[in-house]
């Protein structure tokens, strides 16, 4: 991996390039389901309104990720394409972050690239954080627990406290940081770190205190609770569940890291010898933090990418440490084509990324093609007129995948004056969510061959 600033500087410029070549023309082309209703529930233009994150405005206590919608909403309106590149500009400081936790585990610069390229470029989770606005609850995580990691070990305990709070304001993953960081303290103990017990008891004290003092204010906010969320948020420990999961998220976040070290392994050749003991502190680092990291979802019966971004720091983080392990037994040919193959492979693997935003891509541009039908519906039927969207579940993307069970949050959120909008056939949770058909129907638009076309 390159050593000197110059070289590392270069790297880092061609991996920030890839990404963007990667996701800013995908980013922006829409909202879809559960944005509408961050942007409409989040507001950061008063005190009272910065208060209300607090009180669960979405069911979910992740007030910092209100406070960024909410300020988004202040200086883009409803511009999708701003909001998609606010998402992007999270992605890159998530990287910047991965790579200081990472140069804090590992010691070293260029692995701390490797591990955030590795990190940046893992085609399960990334794109789905990034594309899809309200996937920020994601990357918000990541930006906040990283750097709190970072300043964890650095000791700075301050900064730490107050970024890994921010995580766990930020989604419901990082409730098990603090324990993950105690894990890396006991770690760092009985690998000889220097760490007296003293100070180990009190950042497990530390750890303990900051877990209470959030599930304290959770417990006043409104927020769902493992008993009164939605069927699909609620825990199911079971062994069935639990098996099912791990295979599915394994392969999200190990398989793109495990491809790297292969790679690397092939191209390099630095031969096979046992990890020495820096690599195997910073593999068990991972490991916890991938345990941590999936510790919640794991039980979870919905099944999402998105829940692999955080725990795949680990397996980034281990896999960096595995290719720093081989860097100095491999020649300096072997060294320098390992350096281009690396550099070259998202630019070659574009066509692939391509492939799996474009889903997401014609979901967004499917909602504003059929919020702009429904907008000039309603100017010319009126306030109050009943809308249907006649869906073809056929058809990929559908009304279906786009708005799901909030098409009626859509158009409170966009449409003016207000009317009255049902996707028919509703959504298989239509019933569940309490939604019921218009009074009367004046208009109905159809989707036809990813149009929307106004057969009423």
């Amino acid at each position: 991996m390159p050593t000197s600033t110059a070289r590392l500087r270069l790297c880092a410029a061609i991996v920030l390039v890839a990404a963007g070549a990667i996701y800013l023309p995908a980013v922006g082309h829409g909202f879809v389901k559960d944005d509408f209703v961050w942007i409409a529930r989040s507001d950061a233009s008063s005190w009272r309104g910065l208060a209300a994150a607090f009180h669960a405005p979405t069911g979910f206590f992740r007030p910092a990720v209100s406070v960024m919608f909410g300020l988004n909403r202040m200086g883009c309106g409803l511009d999708a394409r701003c909001y998609g590149i606010a998402n992007f500009a999270l992605l890159i400081a998530c990287a910047a972050g991965v790579a200081a936790l990472a140069r804090g585990v590992l010691k070293s610069d260029g692995a701390a690239l490797v591990a955030s390229a590795i990190w940046l470029f893992n085609w399960h989770g990334i794109n789905m954080a990034v594309l899809w606005i309200s996937g920020r609850t994601a990357l918000a995580l990541v930006l906040f627990a990283t750097f709190g990691a970072a300043a964890f070990l650095k000791r700075r305990w301050i900064a730490a406290t107050a970024l890994v709070a921010a995580a766990m304001l930020s989604k419901e993953e990082a409730v098990l940081l603090p324990a993950v960081l105690v894990v890396w303290k006991l770690i760092e103990r009985r690998t000889g770190s220097g760490i007296t017990l003293t100070e180990f008891a009190s950042v497990a004290a530390a750890a303990f205190a900051l877990d209470a003092a959030y599930f304290a204010v959770r417990s006043h906010s409104g927020a769902f609770t493992p008993a009164s969320a939605p069927t699909y948020y609620r825990l199911q420990f079971a062994v069935s569940r639990f098996l099912e999961n791990v295979v599915q998220y394994g392969d999200r976040s190990m398989t793109f890291a495990a491809a790297v070290v292969l790679a690397f392994w092939v191209i390099a050749r630095p031969g096979i010898r046992s990890l020495g003991r820096e690599t195997r502190r910073a593999v068990l680092f991972a490991a916890a933090w991938w345990i941590g990291g999936f510790g919640i979802t794991m039980f979870l019966p919905t099944r999402s990418s998105l829940y692999a971004v955080f725990p795949s720091i680990g397996t980034a983080l281990a896999a960096a440490a595995i290719v720093r392990d081989g860097w100095d037994r491999a020649g300096t040919r072997q060294r320098r084509a390992a350096i281009v193959a690396g550099l070259c492979a998202p630019f070659l693997l574009w066509p692939v990324y391509a492939a799996r935003n474009r889903p997401a891509v014609r979901e967004a541009e499917l909602s504003a093609r059929a919020l702009q039908a429904v907008q000039e519906s309603a100017t010319a039927a009126g306030a109050g007129a009943g809308i249907v969207l006649r869906d073809n579940r056929s058809e990929r993307p559908s009304f279906d995948n786009a708005f799901g069970t909030l098409v009626q949050d859509a158009a409170d959120l966009v449409v003016r004056p207000r009317v009255s909008v049902w996707i028919d056939p509703p959504p298989t949770d239509a019933a569940h969510a309490g939604l019921t058909p218009p009074d009367r129907v004046d208009v109905v638009l159809a989707l036809r061959d990813g149009g929307v076309v106004r057969v009423r």
